[in-house]
């Protein structure tokens, strides 16, 4: 049997080899047609010299990911038109952008959301003008967050069950999900009334909130905007559209009724999720004056043992560099959707549990 799954994952890292030298083709290729002799002679940071380093996981280092699973964003980015598709802001008169290679766009992108290099520090790498980096960061941006919007990320109950780790499913063996929020430091805004709104009691300190859902073994499948720092777990539940989300999955045959999610005690919402025939796994809560009993307190340390996953999952999005320092106030027009493409991308990582 081991000798089997070996040979497996050996035939599995061929064919993804092989995939990666006919997407590199075709992206090349479709580079090539916007491609002037400007950009071909001037040097810069390139994706092949990265790829090509002797520094070990360099180009993860700077994207995150992989270099053969970049090249399957890629081709699921900008599928088999060579025209370019992102559509960049109307104000900003750049004739240099359309004709930048679409893979340095991305890749310029995922330089500034993993690593959170600066838009000059950028400029001098790729060796552009720093207005052409700020258009490919919004442009891209922005086109990601629909392409990669565009997806269902809420697998069949079946297929999450199968996947299980062995352990989560002897617990709970139909809890499908894990519910987390978590928040972003950012600068105080100007107005006092969104200083108000965006103050944090948990953070002590101007924060933006979001909703993480994922699975038992740690994929982001539900990610919302963000919002202020001042809003509940129980309002965001309800302002993210979770609530609309889930009615969508029974209808579909994604969920069943029975079937459970997980959170932390934060998470008021049995009595919504009973409405559509969903169980709330929640730490037990003690009585005043009455210490919890022997199975509240086993039931307490299986929730924290598997709820770790969401938690990790968040860290993940969190190890996007330009995220986890203090959201600057001129990113606000934007930052929902470099949240939401950093969360997805981390679905082209590793899983965090392996079975």
């Amino acid at each position: 049997m081991v000798a089997r799954i070996r040979q497996l994952k050996e035939e599995n890292n061929k064919l993804i080899r092989d995939f990666a030298k006919r997407e590199l083709l075709n992206i090349n290729k479709c580079d090539k047609q916007c491609q002037t002799e400007e950009f071909k002679q001037r040097g810069g940071f390139e994706i092949e010299e990265v790829v090509e380093s002797n520094i070990k996981n360099l180009f993860k280092f700077y994207t995150g990911l992989t270099y053969a699973r970049f090249l399957m964003l890629l081709s699921f980015l900008f599928p088999s038109d060579c025209a370019n598709p992102i559509s960049y802001p109307q104000k900003r008169k750049e004739t240099n952008v359309k004709k930048f290679p679409l893979s340095q766009q991305v890749f310029m992108y995922l330089c500034r959301l993993r690593t959170g290099l600066h838009v000059k520090d950028l400029a001098f790498r790729f060796n552009v003008k720093v207005p052409t980096v700020s258009t490919v960061l919004i442009g891209v941006a922005k086109y990601m967050y629909v392409r990669l919007g565009s997806l269902s990320y809420w697998p069949h109950r079946n297929v999450i069950i199968e996947n299980m780790p062995e352990n989560y499913k002897a617990d709970f063996p139909t809890c499908l999900a894990i519910l987390d929020c978590t928040e972003l430091k950012c600068e105080k805004p100007s107005s006092l009334q969104v200083q108000s709104q965006c103050f944090s009691d948990y953070k002590s300190s101007n924060t933006l909130k979001s909703l993480v859902v994922c699975d038992p073994r740690g994929s982001v499948m539900f990610v919302s905007d963000l919002f202020s720092g001042s809003i509940s777990d129980n309002e965001i539940c309800e302002q993210s559209g979770f609530y609309d989300f889930v009615p969508d999955l029974k209808e579909r045959g994604f969920i069943v009724a029975g079937d459970a999610l997980m959170a932390d005690k934060g998470f008021r919402i049995e009595g919504i999720l009973s409405e559509f025939d969903i169980n709330l796994n929640i730490p037990p809560f003690a009585s005043s004056g009455k210490p919890l009993s022997e199975s509240e307190v086993n039931m307490t340390k299986k929730i924290a043992a598997h709820r770790i996953h969401v938690e990790r999952a968040i860290n993940k999005i969190k190890c996007f560099k330009l995220l986890r320092r203090k959201i600057p106030v001129s990113l606000f027009h934007c930052i929902n959707e470099n949240w939401f493409v950093a969360a997805i991308l981390t679905n082209f990582q590793d899983t965090l549990v392996k079975l």
